[in-house]
């Protein structure tokens, strides 16, 4: 039994210096005919790390004949199942801008967007790049309405759609939770900036409902907590916040909460102006 696990390792120690010593060699080698049947077949098989390195080394070999359209391609497809779609990305945006009439050249627009998308982080962190993807996948939208990917390209538009609203979702629960702390007075203003950018940037979203009330809650709190000669206007901030809430969402689950605040808004313009 050992004996036979041993040869095993051993045949295989032997296939792998067999494949070093094959890679070595055409790295060295200046026959390009060679290099480029070799870095296909590494292609073929799936080896796409050796693949790339060929395909570089010989890519200004080639610069301007026939074979360097698909050494090109081929190239960014090895960076693409690599998992460097940064690069992959580079690669493919710059094979269809340089082969534009390429039968390739819509696939590889495609797949510049698609490695863009692959490469966008977790909706927890900076959505920037995320950005960069959906506005190069809704640009292939446009300029190629007609194409088989239409239906996957406009799949991953609302997909990263929804993972913005998500981020800016997060980002006002965030300065809303700030609110409740020991200096929730310095977060109030930001945290109706941040309701207010979310409703405006995502006007048909499923949370305006409870942002939209939070707008309320936190306009009141406000007011309530700044000096008297702030406290009119902003008391009446909180009116029109309601006013917008509750004729959108009469009924609301937070709607009695909502009612409860304007009320006391109310209560405290008609003592205010009685000072006054």
């Amino acid at each position: 039994m050992k004996k036979s696990f041993w040869i095993v390792v051993l045949a295989m120690l032997v296939v792998a210096s067999s494949c070093s010593s094959r890679l070595a060699k055409l790295e060295r080698s200046n026959d390009f005919d060679e290099l480029f049947k070799g870095a296909v077949t590494y292609y073929e098989q799936g080896k796409y790390s050796r693949a790339k390195l060929l395909f570089e080394r010989m890519t200004p070999y080639y610069r301007g004949t026939l074979e360097a359209e698909k050494i090109k391609f081929y190239w960014a497809y090895s960076e693409y199942h690599s998992g460097f779609y940064e690069l992959s990305a580079f690669h493919f945006k710059d094979f269809y801008q340089t082969y534009g009439r390429s039968i390739w050249a819509e696939e590889a627009e495609y797949m510049h967007a698609y490695s863009l998308y692959r490469n966008s982080p977790d909706v927890n962190l900076d959505q920037s790049s995320s950005e960069e993807a959906i506005i190069a996948m809704q640009n292939f939208i446009n300029r190629r309405p007609g194409t088989s990917y239409f239906q996957e390209a406009n799949r991953i538009v609302g997909e990263m759609q929804v993972r913005f609203e998500t981020k800016a979702y997060n980002t006002a629960k965030l300065y809303y939770k700030l609110t409740q702390g020991m200096s929730y007075r310095s977060y109030l203003e930001a945290a109706l900036v941040t309701f207010d950018t979310f409703k405006l940037d995502f006007p048909d979203s499923e949370y305006n409902e409870e942002l939209m009330f939070l707008s309320v809650e936190t306009s009141y709190k406000l007011a309530a907590n700044s000096l008297e000669r702030l406290q009119d206007p902003r008391y009446k901030r909180t009116l029109k916040y309601y006013n917008s809430f509750a004729a959108r969402f009469p009924n609301s689950q937070y709607m009695p909460r909502a009612i409860e605040m304007f009320d006391k808004t109310q209560t405290e313009l008609k003592e205010l102006n009685i000072s006054y």
